[in-house]
């Protein structure tokens, strides 16, 4: 792990699709990445092995791999026949129409299965859509407009919502208050929680008294504010731990810590080890 180090990523610009084989993916082998863009990634052919925040998955022929903006991902290996096909959009295009309100209910399914195998059929489906967008990219003047390019990042993301809400007859919940509550607060957590631990903060931000957004919270994921900031707190830690030789001090200072006992008493307090024991094993 010697003088690696995480690099953020985040598309120049608005959107991009391509394919990618054996040749132009070892240039991001082994090459922790903290990705700004969402990516929507269909394997046509061959394997390959990924971590995407401190988990690592087997992608095979025929997997869908959708990965909401803001993620931790690192390819350490694949086969020589790999192919796949890509399709990625910039985070300032993604907040510019506002997609986080309207698909956040996605997102806590989507984090927790980021790969769906496709049945045959969709598959070709969705390869042939990849193929019709790549020939559509290659001009000037379709890259460019952003109606188009919306059109496009709406048939993926409508896409995959078919797929979750079939998938094990998953439930995505119904658009409510709370749950508006909750899309408004991820949106803050993710963008803030390297800097803001207190739930206080997150209520505040929102103008809702502490006890409301805490409940509100709790009803639309079951699952307490400081539950979540906590969960993203420690896959970051985990990913710098992992991919990096960057010194505990340091990783602890990047993400709002200040003194360095706390730091591995917070760690060791949700995972059962400190820092230094989850890096060695």
């Amino acid at each position: 792990m010697i003088g690696r180090g995480i690099t953020t990523y985040n598309l120049s610009v608005d959107y991009a699709v391509g394919e990618g084989i054996e040749k132009s993916l070892k240039a991001y082998k082994n090459y922790p990445c903290k990705i700004e863009s969402c990516f929507f990634i269909l394997c046509t052919r061959g394997s390959m092995q990924i971590t995407i925040n401190a988990r690592t998955y087997h992608i095979k022929e025929n997997d869908l791999l959708t990965l909401p903006s803001n993620y931790f991902m690192e390819i350490h290996d694949f086969s020589s026949d790999i192919h796949i096909y890509f399709a990625a959009f910039s985070s300032g295009f993604i907040e510019s129409i506002n997609l986080m309100r309207s698909t956040q209910h996605l997102l806590p399914v989507i984090i927790e299965n980021p790969i769906y195998n496709l049945p045959p059929f969709d598959a070709q489906s969705y390869k042939m859509f990849y193929e019709s967008s790549i020939i559509a990219y290659k001009s000037l003047k379709n890259r460019k407009n952003r109606e188009i390019i919306n059109a496009i990042l709406m048939m993926f993301v409508q896409g995959s919502t078919e797929l979750y809400k079939m998938k094990n007859n998953w439930y995505l919940p119904s658009y409510t208050r709370k749950y508006a509550i909750y899309q408004d607060f991820m949106q803050l957590a993710l963008k803030f929680y390297t800097v803001h631990h207190d739930v206080t903060f997150y209520a505040d931000q929102l103008g809702l008294s502490l006890p409301y957004f805490s409940s509100s919270i709790k009803n639309a994921t079951g699952k307490t504010p400081l539950q979540i900031i906590t969960s993203l707190i420690i896959t970051d830690i985990k990913v710098w731990l992992k991919s990096t030789d960057k010194p505990v001090k340091h990783i602890a200072l990047s993400l709002g810590f200040d003194n360095l006992s706390f730091f591995n008493k917070y760690f060791k307090q949700h995972t059962g080890v400190t820092p230094q024991e989850y890096r060695e094993r």
